[in-house]
């Protein structure tokens, strides 16, 4: 009767060690934490390259766009884009947007008035990339570089 009680035992103490060492401590959730909200207020500088339906491709030569960011609360901003020449003079009457900056801090979803959508991105604190969409006739797409002027 003893070695029955001992082989029980063993055989008990090895399916406890089993199921014990086949367990895993359950884990932490860790949520990322969220990016920081750029400040993007001031006026972006730069040039524009895309292609126009029954025109074609252009680097609209001499020109510049001027992103003027005039209001900014958390991850919503708006403003107004202005459209100069080589010579400073403005050639397209100025388009207000409003966008929103995504949760990962560095994509830009924006929508323009009179049409037009556009996606980008915050290269750097000094620098985004919009890509601009419009499905108006003649539709059209351009890429904006814009610095921090």
């Amino acid at each position: 009767m003893n070695k029955k009680v001992v082989l029980c035992a063993m055989i008990l103490l090895i399916a406890v060690l089993i199921c014990g060492c086949t367990t895993t401590a359950p884990q932490e959730s860790t949520v990322p934490a969220a990016a920081e909200t750029p400040d993007l207020l001031g006026n972006w500088t730069g040039t524009m390259a895309g292609y126009e339906y029954g025109v074609g491709y252009t680097n609209f030569s001499g020109y510049t766009i001027t992103m003027s960011i005039t209001e900014q609360r958390d991850r919503i901003f708006s403003g107004a884009f202005v459209f100069t020449n080589e010579s400073g003079v403005q050639v397209w009457e100025n388009a207000p947007f409003a966008a929103v900056i995504g949760r990962d801090g560095r994509t830009i979803t924006m929508i323009e008035d009179g049409g037009g959508y556009t996606s980008g991105s915050i290269i750097s604190s000094d620098e985004i990339e919009l890509i601009y969409a419009d499905g108006n006739d003649p539709f059209n797409i351009a890429i904006n570089v814009l610095k921090r002027s």
